[in-house]
């Protein structure tokens, strides 16, 4: 308890931005499958509207979830640099305090990097000018959560989509080649 009450309260919000980032890549990496039973059963018994209605909030739920961590993870390393925490260096790590649009772009920078996997990596590509200091590695597991958050959340976004869009296509050509359309 004693190390938790020498913890400032932008660490303290960090770890439990991290747990409900955790909880949420979990909660959607085992829960979409479930609404893909209902996708399932939408197509494959004429479209209802109501199915549409649920799996639409679905994924509008996700998205406002990750616009949420977005905004929370920048803000919180905004609140981290102004308790002396040097979260971020330069090209030649150097460390630098990072403003708000530098923050930003360092988040979406991770957010691309969680989408984009290693190509980002690979060709050494970046949308920032500040780094994430290395030697702070609390802050690197931190920022690593974040980025599988968004990684994991948009693996299931894309094969969800791929899936939809396929399942679709392949009901749509059953009913041509059966005649039904209109």
């Amino acid at each position: 308890m004693l190390f938790i009450a020498n913890m400032t309260f932008s660490v303290v919000f960090a770890i439990g931005l991290a747990i409900a980032m955790s909880a949420a890549a979990i909660w959607t990496w085992f829960y979409h499958d479930s609404k893909h039973r209902d996708l399932d059963s939408w197509i494959a018994y004429g479209f209802s509207r109501d199915t549409l209605r649920h799996v639409l909030i679905y994924y509008r739920s996700m998205g406002i979830s990750m616009l949420v961590f977005y905004i929370l993870f920048a803000v919180n390393c905004l609140m981290l640099q102004s308790d002396g925490h040097q979260v971020f260096v330069n090209a030649q790590g150097l460390p630098v305090h990072g403003g708000p649009i530098a923050t930003a772009f360092f988040a979406l920078d991770l957010v691309l990097r969680g989408g984009f996997f290693d190509i980002m990596e690979h060709f050494e590509l970046s949308v920032t000018a500040v780094y994430m200091n290395r030697s702070i590695r609390w802050f690197v597991l931190y920022a690593f959560v974040f980025r599988i958050f968004y990684g994991l959340t948009l693996i299931r976004i894309a094969v969800s989509f791929v899936w939809i869009w396929a399942r679709l296509r392949r009901t749509r050509n059953k009913q041509v080649g059966d005649g039904k359309t209109g």
